[in-house]
């Protein structure tokens, strides 16, 4: 860009020195090589996060799409840098917690979800995690990002070797905050576990920590606590029937003592350890895991995270946002190493993604991280764990000033909201005295009040802002027309006479966003839209089409929505839970198109699966069918499986109603299609509620629902 000349150098050199310290850590522009798709326009944004921490923003336009790429860069061997692993509510067992949520409440500058996990059941991540020295979960074999108390990051395997003394005997210690394996085995459950499930055919001894540091300590043996009921986050062992010939279950006032290490025997060098996997990245190639997750579905685009490490010890956070054409179409995993090589690393592997992608960053002027990347649910899925960096730096009283955005790029008409803060030494907002002072260079470009910038004119100048004796400058850029727009919702589905807020995003030539005036000229060739882009569906489908200076986008709207049949797989069968409950599944009856589910919750089962496995074509909105419950009370369920075979469960209706209803059960937003319908299932109920009753649901008519008027009758 190049300054108006009214700029005074101070402002231009303070410019230039922000750019300089923003950039040395994350390079300018990217270039991943193939199997990365060409691309085309690229729109980077570099910032610092805090002393030895930046983050960039690299939107890509590539020939296969957009592909939205976050990442935060932190400097090896900083002293005033140190890494956590954090747990969804300082639990093992737990709901799960936004990485959001996380990062605030344990005064993260940034982070990033971590460990695949046992997703909208336990929450458990499943492989190792090791927080502040203290290992709270064993590893299993998958590769793992281990950090040494100096800051120094690496991938390995990790393995684990254990020991109890039970009085004179000694036996081997399988797990720590684990089951034990289902052969049988020893396990240590400390409280970072959380809630202790019914778990049969397993003895759990109760624990009193005497000395050491769990989980290996010195313990004294408190009681036996009974395992048929779920039992309170605390301090157990938990013994599986094959170690009962080794050693006999320890008696109250008995003295157990566990001690272990990995077998590479480092565990006391390694702070900080969270699982993942696979490895997609080694000596600067891409590396084909065998022991990751894998299949053909990694082998699609889908948001992804991961983590890297550059030769110097730098460690990159990474993020690719994906199932949103008009944000980012996500990557293949050779793709995600290619962006990896691209930041100068030589070693990544990949963290949990899909849903689950998620990263965090402290913008400057905040004083917390918060959520930098689009979701492909739409919103932050709640995790089991995370990677988090913090940040020790002194501050010190203000040292420069701050804009965001820190460039403003807008059309004539556009308002644009602006923070302006002051900052310390450790890129923390800081109070400043004086009143603010903030001016547009040149003045025809537009005007400031109450924190916005009212675009006026095209040209180019600068936001000039002073506080005190600190000042700073953010560039204008006003443009008569945007080089390219984007309808969001891209061609969406209503029904006749439904409303539909869409909105417009603007790129200028190197696909940097661009603010646009609140009206615009909105058209459609049925139905009717305002000024805002509300769309009201008429009785046909429509073209909607929105100007922008000289530049025009559209979309295609379908109206109304038609009832394929949906035949279930050929290998329906019936499952519970826990697994060999009573109950059956019966199809064809009592009707050609029934499915007739029978369960017994009066026992121990407290879910019965139809496990369907029907396959939904390409552009699937749902599923619809008649439901009787006979008035049971108990919940019916909808679990689909996408692309990546990510189960999302849907609730369909309480079965409160006697005879027949019928339901529509909507794919969930950014669902990764062609999927597929896994199962429909009843529970026994959703929190306090339980229905202890057996009986059956009779289901219906089962169709797909698809987008447009349906081209024959039902």
């Amino acid at each position: 860009m190049i300054a108006p000349r009214a700029v005074a150098p101070l402002f231009a050199l303070l410019a230039a020195s922000c750019l300089a310290a923003s950039a040395k850590d994350l390079p300018a522009r990217i270039a991943p090589p193939p199997p990365f798709p060409a691309i085309l326009t690229q729109a980077p944004a570099i910032s610092d996060v805090a002393p030895g921490v930046t983050q960039a923003d690299y939107a890509l336009v590539t020939a296969d799409g957009p592909v939205a790429v976050r990442v935060v860069a932190i400097a090896p061997h900083r002293r005033d840098l140190h890494f956590g692993a954090v747990l969804a509510s300082d639990r093992l067992t737990s709901q799960g917690e936004t990485v959001a949520s996380m990062a605030r409440r344990t005064g993260a500058v940034a982070g990033i979800n971590a460990d695949y996990f046992d997703i909208n059941n336990t929450n458990r991540p499943t492989n190792v995690v090791v927080r502040q020295g203290r290992l709270l979960r064993t590893p299993r074999r998958r590769y793992a990002l281990a950090i040494a108390p100096d800051g120094t990051p690496r991938f390995a395997e990790f393995a684990f070797s254990g020991t109890l003394a039970i009085g004179p005997a000694q036996i081997g210690l399988d797990a720590v905050n684990e089951y034990p394996p289902p052969d049988g085995g020893t396990a240590i459950l400390t409280p970072e576990f959380g809630v202790v499930g019914p778990q049969a055919n397993v003895t759990l001894v109760g624990l009193q920590p005497l000395d050491g540091t769990p989980p290996f300590a010195r313990y004294r043996v408190t009681g036996i606590v009974d395992n048929g009921t779920a039992q309170p986050a605390g301090t157990h062992l938990a013994v599986g029937p094959n170690a009962y010939g080794v050693a006999s279950v320890p008696n109250a006032g008995d003295i157990v003592v566990a001690s272990g290490d990995f077998a590479s025997g480092d565990l006391a060098q390694i702070a900080t350890a969270l699982g993942g996997g696979p490895l997609i990245l080694h000596a600067g190639a891409w590396f084909d895991d065998p022991d990751g997750p894998g299949g053909g579905e990694f082998l699609t685009r889908i948001p992804s995270t991961g983590a890297a490490i550059a030769p110097d010890g730098t460690l990159f956070l990474i993020e690719v946002d994906g199932r949103q054409p008009e944000i980012s179409i996500g990557v293949t995993r050779p793709q995600f190493a290619a962006i990896m090589r691209a930041l100068g690393a030589t070693e990544g592997m990949a963290f949990d993604g899909g849903g689950s992608s998620t990263i965090v960053a402290r913008d400057l002027g905040d004083a917390d991280a918060t959520l930098q990347n689009a979701p492909s649910d739409g919103r932050e899925r709640p995790v089991a764990d995370g990677l988090f960096v913090y940040s020790d730096a002194s501050g010190g009283s203000p040292r420069r000033m701050v804009a965001r955005p820190s460039t403003i790029r807008a059309m004539p008409g556009a308002i644009v909201p602006v923070s302006i803060a002051s900052i310390d030494a450790a890129d923390r907002p800081v109070a400043a005295s004086g009143a603010l002072r903030v001016a547009v260079a040149p003045a025809s470009l537009g005007t400031f009040a109450g924190g916005r910038f009212v675009a006026r004119a095209a040209g180019r100048g600068v936001l000039r802002f002073a506080r005190g004796g600190i000042a700073g400058i953010a560039p204008l850029v006003v443009v008569d027309r945007p080089a390219r727009l984007a309808i969001v919702p891209n061609a969406p589905n209503v029904s006749s006479g439904e409303r539909l807020r869409l909105t417009v995003r603007a790129f200028d030539k190197d696909g940097y966003p661009v603010a646009l005036p609140a009206a615009l000229s909105w058209k459609a060739t049925a139905g009717t839209i305002d000024a805002k882009g509300t769309y009201t569906a008429g009785a046909t489908n429509a073209t909607v089409s929105v100007r922008a200076g000289s530049v025009v986008a559209s979309t295609a709207v379908t109206v109304g929505r038609h009832e394929d049949p949906l035949q279930a797989g050929p290998d329906a069968h019936l499952v519970t839970s826990p697994r060999g409950g009573p109950g059956s599944l019966a199809l064809a009856t009592p009707c050609p198109t029934c499915l007739t589910l029978a369960y017994d919750f009066t026992g121990t089962e407290r879910a019965a699966y139809a496990t369907l496995d029907a396959p939904l074509p390409a552009g699937a909105l749902g599923i619809a069918f008649d439901a009787d419950g006979a008035g049971s009370g108990t919940v019916l369920r909808v679990a689909f499986v996408n692309a990546i075979d990510e189960r999302v469960l849907v609730t369909a209706t309480t079965l409160d109603f006697s005879g027949f209803r019928r339901f529509v059960v909507r794919l969930p937003r950014g669902f990764a299609g062609p999927g597929r319908l896994a199962q429909i299932y009843v529970i026994d109920g959703i929190g306090a509620h339980k229905a202890d009753i057996a009986g059956t649901v009779v289901l219906r008519d089962l169709r797909t629902v698809m987008p447009g008027t349906s081209a024959r009758p039902h």
